[in-house]
Formats: structure tokens, C-alpha cells, sequence
């Protein structure tokens, strides 16, 4: 069984280069796919020599893990701040407005961009994305929001519901608009408005949460 690349530890190595090597390559992974880059061309992306990238990293499963590892402090980092955002919040029609508007906030940040949808497209050929995907998406985050739905619930602000796939349904709908950004990122002219998603996203949640209660 293939052990999988190691991590060099930067130590006397250009950070600034490092973080040029990680920016190049979750730009890369993200609109070329995983498999389509080689080391040889985020070293010339970055505009080092090939021998280079190798003092930073063994290969390619320990670029990505490490790009998906920064991309996973700072999207955590962010589902703090909007908890901290949404404890403040009573009632259905400020909280919903609070989780959209701060998705695209978040969302002006190329490289958080980037980064969901390079994990979202790597993870059906590499098991390291697709761990990134099950555990941060599907896991972490729905239960974050589901958690401040209940919040308004057990305070009687709105009634008893499904709030996991409500909480499922926002996520879904993060991962297409942030599908949306990145066709702007790249210049080209995005299928649909993420604007008016996100308007219809909103109402569909709130109606959601005030007329589909659980029947005891």
C-alpha cells in the first residue's frame, strides 16, 4: 500500500514563496482538476524551478492536503464568527438574511472560493477531498446551521421542523452559488444570477421554517 507524501516542514525555505506554491496550486486544482496539474506546472505557474517545489513538498497528495488543511482553518474560523453573528439573532427573518448575506461575503475571497469548489471536484478521485467534503460540508457545517435553526425553535420563534434538511438544503445551495462565483472569478458569464438564487434560496427557507412544522 502507497504511503502517502509527506509534508516538508518550512523552516529555512521563502514562506513567501510557500504561500505563492499553495495560492498557485488551489487556483489550478480548482479550475483545472486535481489530476490535470503536474508539480511541473505549479512550479512554472509560480515561477520557480521544477527541483524548487520539490524542497516544499514530496508531492502532489501533500500539496492538496495542505491547501485543503489552510482552506479548512479559515472556513472554520468563519462558521465561528457566524455563530457568534446568529446568537444574537431572533427571528427567522434575521437570521436567514444574516446566513446568505455573510455566504456571499464570504465569497469575495477568491481563494475561499476556490477552495470549496476544488474540494467539491477532487473528491471523487482523491480520498483526501473527499474526506474535506464529508466531514467540513456534509458534517460540520450542516450541523452548525442546524444548530442555530433549533436555537430559534426551542425559543419559540418558529415552529418545531425538519431543521437538518433545512440546514442540508442552505448548504446545497452555498456549494451552487459558490459555483456561480467561480465562473466569475474566472471572467466568464455565470448560467444564472447569484443575487437572485440567493432571493429565491431565502424565501424557500423561511417558508420552510414557518409552515412545514413536525407532526407529533
Amino acid at each position: 500500500m502507497r504511503m502517502p507524501d509527506r509534508v516538508i516542514p518550512i523552516t529555512g525555505h521563502d514562506r513567501q514563496t510557500h504561500c505563492r506554491i499553495l495560492d498557485t496550486a488551489t487556483e489550478m486544482f480548482a479550475l483545472k482538476g486535481f489530476e490535470a496539474v503536474s508539480m511541473r506546472d505549479i512550479a512554472k505557474a509560480v515561477g520557480i524551478k521544477m527541483s524548487s517545489i520539490y524542497h516544499y513538498y514530496e508531492g502532489k497528495e501533500a500539496l492538496i492536503a495542505d491547501v485543503l488543511s489552510r482552506f479548512e482553518a479559515g472556513y472554520r474560523h468563519y462558521f465561528d464568527w457566524l455563530a457568534d453573528l446568529n446568537s444574537e439573532t431572533d427571528s427567522i427573518e434575521d437570521l436567514v438574511d444574516n446566513m446568505f448575506n455573510a455566504e456571499l461575503e464570504q465569497m469575495r475571497d477568491p481563494l475561499g472560493c476556490l477552495g470549496i469548489s476544488l474540494a467539491l471536484k477532487a473528491q471523487h478521485n482523491n480520498g483526501t477531498a473527499r474526506n474535506y467534503v464529508y466531514q467540513l460540508f456534509y458534517d460540520f457545517s450542516i450541523e452548525r446551521l442546524k444548530a442555530d435553526f433549533d436555537r430559534l425553535v426551542s425559543k419559540g420563534a418558529a415552529p418545531p421542523t425538519d431543521t437538518k434538511t433545512i440546514a442540508t438544503l442552505l448548504m446545497l445551495c452555498v456549494m451552487a452559488i459558490n459555483d456561480i462565483k467561480v465562473h466569475e472569478y474566472t471572467g466568464m458569464k455565470p448560467p444564472i444570477n447569484a443575487a437572485e438564487v440567493c432571493a429565491g434560496m431565502k424565501k424557500i427557507i423561511k417558508l420552510m421554517l414557518t409552515t412545514n412544522p413536525v407532526k407529533e
